[in-house]
């Protein structure tokens, strides 16, 4: 099978894709009630995809981005041709070789975010934060596709909750939902900090009712 140019995120099998990738790509993973609604298949994820279709900013910042930093299609196709010996590179462990790739794709065309969104999972795996931060920021800025903007914010959220930063987390996993990311589209509630503060309260009124508090 020939590697695909698609982000490196997106690159699972439909049948095992949700659980694994919330095992491997979430480190700790979200909770264990995360991947347990995933196995049972109890998960009803919010539907992020019709609150995109109706944010009337959201379509406009594509098709400014697609007249702004327009790619020939002719181009377009080698650029994909070179990110996929970078992908093949990455995936034979070879992450030195794969950065240094993406960087002469960027290098010639800086405009190109599907180089940037790539680059930065491979920044991310090899634990560099900081550096996949700042490709997920020029990936989003410079975004002409739906799917990419998706996949930056998802992979933006996941680096935010390993640093704690659970509002940048359940941000960046929303917005990645309302592009269509299905990871982001489970984490999102998961992260969301108004249900998290609701079960804590929810639980501990459960345990007074079980062991009442004595007077």
């Amino acid at each position: 099978m020939q590697p695909s140019s698609e982000p490196i995120l997106s690159r699972c099998s439909n049948t095992t894709r949700d659980a694994k990738l919330v095992d491997v790509l979430f480190s700790s993973a979200l909770d264990g009630e995360f991947v347990r609604d995933q196995l049972t298949g109890t998960f009803k994820p919010h539907d992020y995809t019709n609150e995109a279709s109706s944010s009337s900013n959201m379509p406009s910042i594509i098709d400014s981005n697609k007249a702004k930093y327009k790619i020939p299609e002719e181009v377009k196709a080698r650029l994909k041709a070179l990110e996929r010996q970078a992908i093949r590179a990455a995936e034979a462990g070879n992450s030195g070789k794969a950065i240094a790739m993406f960087s002469e794709i960027l290098s010639d065309h800086p405009n190109y975010s599907s180089a940037f969104n790539n680059r930065a999972q491979v920044h991310r795996l090899m634990g560099n934060s900081s550096e996949a931060l700042r490709d997920l920021d020029r990936a989003i800025e410079y975004a002409q596709e739906k799917r990419v903007l998706g996949q930056a914010y998802t992979q933006k959220a996941i680096i935010l909750r390993s640093k704690g930063d659970q509002d940048g987390a359940y941000y960046n996993f929303s917005m990645g939902a309302r592009f269509g990311n299905e990871v982001a589209a489970m984490a999102a509630p998961k992260e969301n900090p108004y249900a998290k503060l609701c079960g804590k309260m929810v639980s501990e009124a459960m345990r007074q009712l079980v062991v009442p508090n004595k007077q």
